[in-house]
């Protein structure tokens, strides 16, 4: 429980701005929804759907503007918190449990306001913001990795990976060592370099955590 607690605690940054796209969600959906009330009121409900949706972009373009550029900004960010918070986590945690339920719970946050806006006569405008929202986070996950693949590819011998702590207990020490070895140990392995750890305690009695990489020689 104290770890799964320091967990979302060391995240705290990522949640906190979560909870700020959320509130900018609901209140864009809030003015949205009061908004096409009142303009499709107006609408021929018996003509096609592209007539339709001409009438509401010829007679309501400063106000679309407006609500699809919202929703376009909130949907990158959105999407970009959640890939830098993955990045982070694989770089520095293994708590993989913690973080599949906080991208399911940001996954919920788009996904429910996706659905509403798509069940409007609006939904290809807000479609294709979102195709392009998408296509730019991945850009950006691609670049990221890349970057991140480049960085990694050499160390020096006995570099410093990974310090963690301090722990409460040497046991609680050694299960997060054992957890970190056991999901990088092949990664290093492939590109040539073996893990070695090091629990040292400090002077507050809590205790440390480093890894280092060594060549296999």
């Amino acid at each position: 429980m104290k770890e799964k607690k320091n967990y979302y605690q060391k995240y705290r940054n990522y949640y906190l701005c979560e909870l700020l796209l959320l509130i900018g969600w609901l209140t864009n959906f809030v003015l949205f929804s009061k908004f096409y009330e009142a303009a499709i009121f107006y609408v021929d409900k018996n003509a096609k759907f592209m007539i339709q949706l001409l009438f509401m972009v010829n007679y309501y373009l400063d106000d679309l503007l407006k609500y699809l550029f919202v929703a376009f900004l909130l949907m990158t960010l959105n999407l970009f918190l959640m890939l830098m918070f993955y990045i982070k986590n694989q770089r520095e945690s293994i708590k993989q449990k913690e973080m599949n339920y906080s991208m399911v719970g940001f996954l919920l946050i788009i996904g429910i306001n996706v659905i509403a806006l798509m069940k409007t006569i609006l939904w290809p405008l807000f479609l294709l913001l979102f195709i392009v929202s998408l296509t730019i986070v991945y850009i950006i996950y691609v670049i990221t990795t890349y970057l991140y693949e480049e960085k990694d590819e050499q160390y020096e011998e006995n570099e410093l990976v990974k310090l963690e702590g301090p722990f409460q207990t040497k046991e609680a020490a050694e299960i997060y060592t054992k957890e970190f070895l056991a999901h990088w140990t092949d990664y290093f392995a492939k590109k040539g370099y073996r893990l070695m750890e090091s629990i040292s305690q400090d002077e507050k009695n809590g205790w440390h955590v480093e890894i280092i990489v060594q060549s296999i020689k």
